[in-house]
C-alpha cells in the first residue's frame, strides 16, 4: 500500500520532493491541554502514514524548583503524543531545541527543508523554534489548532487568557512570514 503523503512541503510553488519534518514540542502530560488531543491525534495518525520525519521535543528544566524536571511526575508525554519507535526525541533545557542539541545537523543530514510545528507554548517554544528554524534556512509551518498557550498574569497584575496569547503568537508568526495552517488544511494538502 502506498503512503498517503509522499512528501509534505505544503507549498504548491515549492518542489514537491522537498522533505519535511513534523516537530511536536513540549507535549508533556497536562490536564490543561485537552483541546490538543484530537488535532494532535489526527495529525500524528496522518503524518505516520507518510514518509516525513517526526521529531518529539522534550523540554526539561535544570531548575530544582521547576515542575518540568525529568524526575517529576507529569513529565511523560501526553498519550496522544507518545513517540513511536523510530521517531526522534530531542531533549532540551531551553525553549529552543536548536540550542545545545544536534537537531539542526540531524535535520540537514536527513535532507529536511521544511518544518511543521505543533505543541506548546505558542508564544514560547513554538515561536522560538519557528523563528530560529527560519533563520537557519528552513521553511516553516505552524499548525494553529495543534498548538496552545497558557494563561498568565503579567507584572502589573493584568491577566491574559490562553486563547488571547495563542492568537497573538500566531499573528506575530504570520507577520514574520511563517505559514499558519490548521491540521485539516495540512492533511488535505497531503
Amino acid at each position: 500500500m502506498a503512503p498517503r503523503c509522499q512528501v509534505l512541503p505544503l507549498h504548491p510553488h515549492e518542489a514537491r520532493d522537498a522533505p519535511a519534518a513534523l516537530l511536536v514540542a513540549s507535549m508533556l502530560h497536562s490536564p490543561a491541554r485537552p483541546t490538543l488531543v484530537a488535532p494532535l491525534t489526527a495529525l500524528l495518525d496522518d503524518w505516520r502514514g507518510g514518509e516525513g520525519c517526526i521529531v518529539h521535543v522534550r523540554r526539561f528544566s535544570r531548575e530544582s524548583h521547576a515542575s518540568c524536571r525529568s524526575d517529576h511526575a507529569g513529565t511523560e508525554a501526553m498519550p496522544c503524543a507518545v513517540p513511536l519507535p523510530g521517531e526522534r526525541v530531542v531533549t532540551t533545557h531551553t525553549d529552543d531545541a536548536f540550542v545545545d542539541t544536534d537537531l539542526d545537523i540531524w535535520l540537514h543530514h536527513h535532507g529536511i527543508s521544511h518544518l511543521v510545528l505543533a505543541g506548546v507554548t505558542t508564544l514560547g517554544t513554538i515561536s522560538t523554534l519557528a523563528r530560529h528554524a527560519q533563520c537557519l534556512g528552513f521553511s516553516v509551518t505552524v499548525l494553529a489548532d495543534a498548538c496552545a498557550d497558557e494563561e498568565l498574569t503579567d507584572r502589573s497584575g493584568l491577566h491574559w487568557q490562553a486563547e488571547t496569547l495563542h492568537g497573538l503568537g500566531l499573528a506575530l508568526l504570520e507577520r514574520q512570514g511563517i505559514e499558519v495552517l490548521s491540521v485539516e488544511e495540512l492533511c488535505r494538502d497531503c
